[in-house]
């Protein structure tokens, strides 16, 4: 198909009713499935071939959008005995879960919250949280998850944004951010403890008040004894449900904001997709609130569907894996770098199992298929019913968007758009690029925020409207899309490196360099002088290799692979693992501050050594 064919096919869908495409959808499905024959387009997003990896009820029914703890009320009424949280020993059911709720709605009415304001929350996964987060939503006010390790200035600019009054502390972030607070327009600051809701509270250290704006969190839950139990907001069209925060790969973190339409979009999407919660399975939450992955897909999915949340809020690899094994778990959410742990032999559990495991997930991170094989190798020597599989999204898409199922062949792809949810692949013109092609890859989803809060000139960049009205999020990563509909996440657009003039993507050059089959991991990128620099891991079996011969043979295939000089590193590093960012992906930053510890190697010896010929 042709541009200008393609032009006139988007303005014909353009006119199509939403039944009219509830119709061509399944016809899609048809032909994606081979019930009908007939060529596709070329274009992903128009062929949708995907569809046949979704359940017809992804294309024929429509999500309910209401407000979101009124949709946790329905589909969990019934069970109200259920355990629907585990705390550090605390077994809590949905009863005492809607209660709670309750309780801390009452105690926001008390102290004057309504709908429309804004209330900080700088905690991890703990219970509080998630009732103060449900609470505000039934009365229809915004939470604020605020990152502890943001600067001060951040702090204070997430603070005053939204014209926060009440922030919700837990103790060990306390020290973080109390100056912030001193300075900030924060009248009540409610102060909480790790333990609270677990029977090893009774042992802790109760933190103590300093000043007369600042409570902690059971005495704020006792102003509201009086009030009324405020009825649950009937919501209006995107509206305001909570701010999360970009990771500022791209730049300075920004505020995003995100709507009880996007969570419903996204409890509807996954069921229809094969990506199921099993009532009563238990699900191991470890991605920090403060992510739309961790209140979104983490917590409100399992929540909403039934599973029991288990919830932990150390960020620490050994503690993952000694959970995982220990538990047992139906399924979890968690970051490539965790999951990457389970290589490390001095974690594992001989005694600890993983039979129950139906369902894990990753993403957050590109993974090289030998890490993924490595993983899935010990899950299945532990009993896991289930592989590792991706996922891909981001925080202003609502988190992710595409997933592997078990209908979804390939283990080297993020998978599938979720039903709702279709892709693309776009050039620098906003034109869409045909199957297997590279270019930005860019996402239709009812899922994703409604704007950067207070930011109108970011917002208009991120989104582009094309010619049939839909409204595309720019992900700002590099991919493309094979002819099943499956998603291949190459990098970030940004992770490149300016060469003597010349873009080269930093992840090119990782792709040579882990062919190497005594490598597990690397990271290539210029550092704080300018240099190419590549920081290697190698697999734990590899043992006294000669690290200078190991270069050269890099250098030499990335030289032979790209034909140019100025791929090829200079400096090289060889580390145990990488350093870890608070609650997130590698730390990058880190990494480009290092001064020591590396091997250089001058690589213009390669142009005097004649190339093997391709």
């Amino acid at each position: 198909m042709k541009k200008e064919e393609l032009i006139i096919y988007k303005e014909k869908l353009s006119k199509l009713t939403k039944e009219e495409k509830k119709l061509r959808d399944l016809e899609l499905r048809k032909y994606a499935t081979g019930e009908l024959q007939g060529p596709p387009t070329g274009y992903p997003s128009i062929d949708k071939p995907w569809l046949k990896y979704h359940d017809k009820r992804g294309i024929t029914d429509t999500p309910n959008i209401i407000n979101i703890y009124k949709d946790l009320y329905e589909q969990n009424k019934d069970q109200m005995n259920q355990t629907a949280i585990i705390y550090f020993g605390a077994k809590i059911t949905f009863r005492e879960l809607f209660k709670n709720v309750d309780k801390t709605a009452q105690a926001l009415k008390a102290n004057g919250i309504k709908k429309g304001d804004f209330v900080t929350i700088c905690a991890a996964g703990t219970p509080e949280v998630l009732y103060m987060f449900y609470a505000l939503a039934k009365i229809g006010a915004v939470s604020n998850f605020m990152s502890p390790f943001f600067d001060k200035e951040q702090m204070l600019d997430r603070i005053s944004d939204c014209n926060s009054k009440m922030i919700v502390v837990m103790d060990s972030f306390y020290e973080n951010v109390k100056d912030t607070i001193k300075n900030s327009n924060i009248e009540k600051t409610i102060l909480l403890p790790t333990l609270n809701s677990s029977p090893l509270g009774l042992m802790e250290n109760k933190i103590k008040t300093s000043n007369e704006k600042e409570i902690l969190w059971n005495d704020f839950i006792k102003e509201g004894k009086n009030e009324i139990v405020p009825k649950t907001v009937e919501i209006e069209k995107q509206m305001p449900l909570v701010l999360v925060y970009s990771s500022g790969t791209t730049g300075a973190s920004k505020a995003i904001l995100l709507t009880h339409d996007g969570f419903c979009n996204t409890a509807f999407a996954y069921p229809r997709c094969s990506v199921k919660v099993v009532r009563g399975g238990t699900y191991y939450q470890i991605v920090p609130p403060w992510f739309s992955t961790g209140i979104s897909t983490s917590i409100h999915l399992t929540l909403v569907q039934g599973g029991t949340l288990f919830m932990d809020p150390r960020f620490d690899r050994k503690v993952f894996v000694s959970n995982m094994l220990k538990y047992n778990f139906t399924g979890t959410l968690a970051s490539v770098t965790l999951f990457q742990a389970f290589m490390d032999e001095e974690l594992l559990d001989k005694k600890g199992s993983l039979s129950n495991l139906t369902g894990a997930f990753q993403g957050g991170e590109k993974e090289e298929l030998q890490d993924k094989r490595g993983v899935e190798k010990v899950f299945k020597n532990y009993g896991a019913k289930s592989p590792l599989l991706n996922g891909y999204g981001q925080c202003e898409c609502g988190a992710g968007f595409t997933t592997q199922t078990r209908f979804t062949p390939s283990n080297t792809t993020a998978g599938v758009p979720i039903p709702g949810v279709k892709i693309g692949i776009f050039d620098k013109e906003h034109n869409e690029l045909p199957y297997n092609t590279r270019g930005e890859i860019y996402a239709c989803t009812p899922c994703g925020m409604k704007e950067y809060y207070n930011n109108q000139k970011a917002t208009e960049e991120y989104f582009y409207y094309d010619l049939a009205g839909d409204k595309w999020s720019r992900t700002g990563d590099i991919g493309i899309i094979n002819i099943n509909g499956e998603l291949e996440v190459q990098g970030r657009a940004i992770d490149y490196s300016m060469i003597n003039d010349k873009k080269i993507y930093n992840f090119d050059i990782e792709d040579v360099v882990l062919k190497n089959e005594n490598i597990q991991n690397c990271d290539v990128f210029t550092d704080y002088e300018d240099d190419l620099v590549c920081h290697i891991i190698l697999k734990k079996k590899v043992k006294n290799i000669d690290e200078i011969e190991l270069i050269k043979e890099l250098q030499k295939n990335i030289y032979e692979k790209y034909d140019d000089i100025d791929y090829v590193p200079n400096k090289f590093k060889f580390r145990e693992s990488f350093p870890i960012a608070n609650f997130s992906k590698k730390d990058t930053k880190a990494m480009k501050a290092e001064k020591d510890g590396f091997i250089i190697i001058d690589k213009n010896y390669l142009t005097n050594v004649k190339k093997l010929v391709k």
